[in-house]
């Protein structure tokens, strides 16, 4: 069924992926950017554009709230706009927000699945996020706010540097590796790691529209279907440059002696944590389906940094 689809964000890297996908679903599609916004890596044919901002709250409430509205995404929320859609945006069927599944970590079991502790704060979860989903499900059990809270893992794809084993996502890595240079990384192969495609996760909130009253209320984790090891991770650099670079290795702790970028709070603690998660519910729910494994969307990641002029 054809709905209008309203999505916050819509040049970003995985707004401007939904805008697609939705067009090409056959919904009626608009996006809200601040102005063009250079980084718009696909085609938004079809996509009527509003400039405004979400953050705004005459935008919210003189704009938006007039508009026809069945299903409003927004990527990158905060709780502000939370606060903002939940009071004026009363007309709107459905909301999508994206968080992440750094909610969950450290994980108590293998795999997490969305029944997993992420309410309190930890050494390593992005608890801003945690606070902002709490108030989300806190709108629907108090008002039936009509949200669903999608958490991805590690984003891999076209359109962005890849994760590197220091724990960001520092091109600077993957170039030596292309130049055959030394690596020091800490002791980390053996960590799991499991990351989502970009155009799947996109694909995810384009797939839960058809089944509106099934994903209200839900949290659901978008990823590939299976972790990996970081070890994995690193061998499919390797062989896409064909490197002969030497890995050597230290403790996280002396990494930044060598690297001076390299930060232990929430890059290299974060990058230490197993994260092995469970896909099922968003299958079971509305038909979620990934395209990718880790390694395809590392190759095509860093095909895309080469074809840029990034390495």
């Amino acid at each position: 069924m054809t709905k209008k689809v309203l999505i916050l964000g819509a040049t970003g890297e995985i707004g401007g992926r939904i805008a697609r996908l939705a067009v090409d679903a056959g919904h009626q599609v608009s996006g809200v950017s601040r102005g063009l916004n250079s980084r718009s890596q696909v085609d938004l044919t079809g996509v009527k554009m509003l400039v405004g901002d979400k953050g705004d709250e005459a935008f919210v409430s003189e704009v938006l709230a007039k508009r026809d509205i069945d299903v409003l995404i927004d990527s990158v929320p905060s709780i502000n706009n939370v606060e903002l859609y939940s009071k004026y945006l009363k007309q709107v069927e459905n909301f999508f927000f994206c968080s992440s599944t750094g909610t969950f970590v450290p994980l108590q079991y293998f795999p997490a699945d969305e029944n997993h502790p992420w309410r309190d704060e930890t050494t390593v979860n992005f608890y801003t996020q945690c606070i902002r989903d709490k108030r989300i499900l806190e709108l629907w059990e108090q008002e039936k706010f009509p949200a669903t809270i999608f958490r991805p893992t590690n984003i891999i794809g076209q359109g962005r540097v890849p994760l590197e084993l220091w724990g960001a996502r520092d091109i600077e890595f993957f170039r030596k590796l292309k130049n055959h240079q030394p690596i020091t990384i800490a002791p980390c192969e053996h960590i799991m790691i499991q990351s989502g495609y970009n155009w799947d996760l996109a694909s995810a909130f384009v797939k839960a529209i058809d089944y509106p009253e099934a994903v209200r209320g839900e949290i659901f984790i978008i990823s590939c279907k299976h972790a990996i090891t970081l070890g994995q991770y690193l061998q499919t650099a390797i062989e896409f440059f064909g490197s002969k670079s030497v890995i050597a290795h230290c403790p996280a702790e002396k990494l930044k002696a060598i690297y001076p970028e390299v930060t232990m709070k929430f890059r290299m603690d974060f990058l230490l944590e197993p994260m092995c998660l469970d896909i099922s519910k968003a299958k079971k729910n509305f038909g979620y389906a990934p395209t990718r494994t880790t390694q395809e969307g590392l190759i095509e990641a860093l095909q895309w940094c080469t074809d840029a002029g990034l390495l």
